[in-house]
């Protein structure tokens, strides 16, 4: 009979006492009871909530959890009911952050902003959509709490430009931002894309139309026309960092993102989306390389030459640039057109404030004045849980909130047209 080995033997005694038994003992006790007394995704909340606060504790830093944002951001479009309000995951995220970040910065004695021109031009712009505001409700006597929801949508990410200079004072630090951007970029659009070929049958949206295709892919945002109006933002600044970048990994990161957003764009099947991809990416290749202009101008011509020969797949988006002419009846035009020609119609009508945010929407059908599709509204008296929006920044500000609301948006637009004006050295100090 064979000796057992006496290694067997060697073993270290067990260092659970009697205080580790207590302990396993009420994990062990708060799990079931949590189990019996809550409902699946309230022990889902109150255990990432325990997490979080674990880890928060661990690192008290706001400049450890920035470059997580947008990868929250990317998968937080979901919304929670909370009496008059909906918002949305990433709300949720960004109120909690700030409310961190504001914590830490008080307790640390340090200050909460640096200030800057651009700052100051985002605050008088909030200033005024906040008077905005008030006009919808007493004048137009819009529902109080609508208009504030509704009004306040643009500004809801505004505590970023407050907190990310003062987190990135380094170039690592925003480097590292980026590259979280850049990440956030590639997995959305991988998802896309995987999306678009585990797709069996076509989509009978369009086939009426002519045009025969898969399905329009939306990712993690539900929407496919959301999901290109992401990747409008996130790929040209996939390609910056592309050139910027001095690490191999991340320079292969980056190319991924932008070859996979690329494909994102084509599958959302978004005509709006494509143009607006080519003209920031181009914009972006011709300031680096703004010496040999001749490299963006052939790299375009490529990616058109390639678009063409793609021609069967992405029929969708390029007969409208290819025959224009021949797309203006389709219904999916003509709806815009209509629709788009009744906001400018509805902002004639009052154009200094607007309907009032929180406006309710329908339809003005039957009637040989507006057609089906063209949007109205109307005074809102109960809370309205989702706004549709107009699907432009501009005519949503012009019809709700006038000439009023619009000069909010072009004090927070002056930023970005600094750079074209030859400002761009006060603008950055």
């Amino acid at each position: 009979m064979k000796i057992l080995s006496r290694d067997l033997y060697d073993i270290s005694e067990c260092r659970l006492n009697f205080r580790g038994v207590i302990v396993l003992f009420l994990f062990s006790a708060a799990y079931f009871a949590c189990f019996f007394a809550l409902s699946q995704q309230m022990r889902y909340l109150l255990f990432a909530g325990t997490a979080l606060v674990a880890f928060l504790l661990i690192r008290p830093k706001p400049g450890f959890w920035l470059p997580l944002l947008p990868l929250i951001f990317m998968a937080g479009g979901s919304t929670l009911r909370a009496g008059e309000f909906n918002p949305a995951i990433a709300t949720i995220v960004m109120a909690a952050f700030t409310f961190f970040y504001i914590i830490q910065r008080v307790l640390w004695n340090k200050s909460l902003f640096i200030p800057s021109p651009f700052l100051f031009m985002i605050f008088i712009a909030l200033l005024i959509q906040v008077f905005s505001i008030f006009i919808s409700i007493h004048l137009h006597e819009q529902h109080q709490w609508n208009a504030i929801r509704d009004g306040s949508s643009l500004f809801l990410f505004f505590p970023l430009a407050l907190m990310i200079p003062s987190i990135c004072r380094t170039e690592k630090k925003l480097n590292q931002l980026l590259r979280a951007i850049v990440i956030a970029v590639l997995a959305a659009s991988a998802i896309g894309v995987m999306q678009y070929f585990s797709i069996t049958g076509f989509s009978r949206i369009d086939i009426s139309l002519g045009y025969l295709y898969r399905g329009r892919v939306a990712s993690l945002f539900g929407n496919a026309n959301i999901f290109a109006g992401y990747l409008e933002l996130g790929i040209p600044i996939a390609i910056a960092m592309f050139f910027t970048e001095k690490d191999l990994k991340w320079k292969i990161t980056a190319l991924a993102a932008v070859i996979l957003g690329m494909l994102g764009v084509l599958y959302t099947f978004s005509r709006g989306g494509l143009v607006s991809v080519f003209l920031g990416s181009g914009i972006i290749l011709i300031y680096i390389f703004r010496s040999k202009i001749w490299i963006p101008v052939v790299l375009g011509i490529l990616a058109i030459f390639m678009l063409i020969m793609s021609e069967s797949t992405f029929e969708r988006q390029m007969s409208f640039f290819m025959n224009p002419a021949a797309n203006l009846s389709q219904p999916t035009i003509l709806h815009r057109y209509i629709t788009y020609r009744g906001f400018l119609d509805q902002f004639a009508e009052s154009p200094v404030t607007g309907v009032g945010w929180g406006a309710r929407e329908f339809y003005w059908g039957r009637s040989q004045i507006y057609s089906f599709w063209e949007v109205r509204h109307c005074q809102s008296r109960e809370t309205i849980l989702a706004f549709g929006g107009l699907n432009s920044l501009f005519l949503n500000h012009a019809v709700k909130g006038g000439v009023v609301s619009l000069v909010s948006v072009f004090l927070c637009l002056q930023r970005f047209m600094l750079p074209f004006s030859g400002h761009s050295g006060e603008a950055g100090a």
